[in-house]
């Protein structure tokens, strides 16, 4: 119980840690990614994006460094532990391919619902033409591959079940599909979320941090189901030496997707008002007057 009490405390002082003020030069950094400019009516919207999402990312990473090593500590062999039974469900940590990525990247997925419930609430504001585009297309691609990157990790080992071998990672490909699966619904809800009845800067301010959102978790997930769902089992022996580089080419390529500046693209609001007619053209100073005779004369006679 020590070492996970320990984990757990560590993880608790993260998400403290990393809960306070956001230095100026990651607004900077985050409107470059987005293609943003930033307003002091928007800002507050950007600051207490990257103050939430660092938080949960931060807490998850740290669960991601020092989880795995609950397993490697004997009770036995700690102090006033000896005669303590581990908890029944230790055994899940033996087997959970958790890392400091996929700890990181449950982060990001526990800070959308968090930041989802803390909306505000009341109708949002029509937009025409569609909801706007997130993700860049290379980061649709990253999403989707991951998708069909778990769906072949889920047969595999559902095969090596159904054949009547063991299959002690099943239930982590099913819950790494689970992820991703996770993730596409997630940045359909960003897309389908009303926007605010706001200024414009603040519009485009919470359009620019769902699409920092889409971005992150559309490459995160193919990252996160390479390593979490052990896709390799269709490989020979030599498979784990062609899985190293292609797991660090997927991440150098996430990374450049995933930071790559996209402009938000979004219908324009409808006006509120309908528009005033046209003011009437401004009369010729230099034009004589026109008499009533001049008038008649101008006008056309009804036979």
């Amino acid at each position: 119980m020590l070492p996970l009490a320990i984990a757990v405390v560590l993880t608790a002082v993260a998400a403290l840690r990393w809960s306070g003020e956001v230095h100026p030069h990651r607004i900077v950094l985050f409107a470059r990614r987005q293609a943003l400019t930033v307003t002091p009516g928007g800002e507050p919207v950007v600051r207490h994006y990257l103050r939430l999402t660092r938080m949960w990312r931060s807490a998850g990473l740290v669960a991601g460094v020092f989880f795995p090593y609950v397993p490697s500590v004997p009770f036995s062999d700690l102090p006033f532990f000896a005669d303590v039974m581990p908890p029944p469900g230790l055994w899940l940590l033996y087997t959970m391919p958790l890392d400091p990525f996929s700890g990181w990247f449950l982060g990001v997925l526990g800070a959308e619902p968090a930041l989802g419930s803390r909306r505000s609430p009341g109708p949002g504001a029509a937009v025409t033409g569609g909801p706007p585009r997130l993700i860049s297309p290379p980061a649709t691609c990253f999403l989707y591959g991951g998708l069909a990157l778990s769906g072949v990790s889920v047969l595999s080992w559902l095969g090596v079940a159904l054949s009547g071998r063991p299959a002690p990672d099943l239930v982590w490909s099913v819950a790494g599909a689970a992820v991703s699966a996770g993730s596409l619904l997630l940045i359909r809800s960003l897309r389908s979320r009303p926007i605010p009845v706001a200024a414009a800067d603040v519009v485009e301010a919470v359009l620019a941090t769902r699409s920092r959102s889409a971005h992150v978790l559309a490459t995160g997930s193919a990252v996160f189901v390479l390593s979490w769902c052990r896709p390799n089992v269709l490989l020979p022996d030599w498979g784990d030496l062609l899985m190293t580089p292609l797991t660090m080419a997927l991440w150098i390529g996430a990374f450049l997707v995933g930071t790559q500046p996209w402009a938000i693209t979004v219908g324009t609001p409808p006006p509120s008002s309908p528009p005033s007619p046209p003011a009437p053209p401004a009369a010729d100073p230099d034009a004589s007057p026109q008499t009533d005779a001049e008038a008649g004369e101008a006008a056309p006679t009804r036979p």
